[in-house]
């Protein structure tokens, strides 16, 4: 399912903003990182991994959200065992929101979509801004067969983010659900021309 690519290159990014701010992480770790995510969202997983690796021994201030990602790639290719294994290594430092984060990405590993979906929940629960939880959590609501349900919370997530794969995957989903899908399309378009930044964006996302 292509919605499980957004949460990869949003959490490889994570921590970077915070770290930035504080004047902690060099030039060269940012574009690495930026790189990083670029490979995992073409689905290079293992390179990602490794140049991961990486950034964690160069900058150990970075050890949480790079072994997050880690783990999360881990899982994605299916090597559970070792996404596990980082887990359970870094577990004492995680925030109860990257707990249940990673809890509900072991669930999508294991095809636990329904306790994934729980999981997912509780994130937003804790943080509604946080906009990977809400997408996921919206993937496994559609593999539960719940179609009208994955589509309300994309909707919601859509206000928190305009991430191209995001608005491709719901665009994707009234194409499914509804004949008048190009009305909520042109809703969608009005969304982003709203925005101060919408120039650069990929509108071809959008299927118009």
């Amino acid at each position: 399912m292509y919605g499980l690519v957004y949460h990869l290159d949003q959490a490889l990014l994570a921590g970077l903003p915070y770290l930035q701010e504080q004047r902690v992480i060099k030039y060269k770790t940012s574009l690495l990182i930026q790189v990083a995510g670029a490979l995992a969202g073409s689905g290079s997983i293992q390179p990602a991994i490794k140049l991961l690796k990486q950034i964690k021994t160069d900058q150990p201030d970075m050890c949480v959200p790079v072994s997050n990602a880690i783990i999360r790639l881990y899982y994605q290719v299916g090597n559970i065992y070792k996404g596990e294994s980082l887990l359970a290594e870094v577990q004492h430092k995680l925030s109860e929101e990257e707990k249940e984060m990673n809890n509900g990405f072991k669930c999508i590993a294991h095809g636990e979509y329904n306790e994934a979906y729980q999981h997912f929940a509780r994130v937003v629960n804790l943080n509604p801004t946080n906009a990977v939880a809400s997408i996921n959590g919206a993937v496994c609501l559609l593999y539960l067969g719940k179609l009208s349900d994955s589509i309300v919370q994309f909707e919601g997530a859509s206000k928190i983010s305009l991430h191209p794969m995001l608005l491709f995957n719901l665009v994707s989903l009234y194409e499914l659900k509804t004949i008048a899908n190009t009305t909520k399309k042109y809703h969608l378009l009005d969304s982003i021309t709203s925005k101060s930044d919408w120039e650069a964006f990929p509108f071809e996302c959008l299927r118009l």
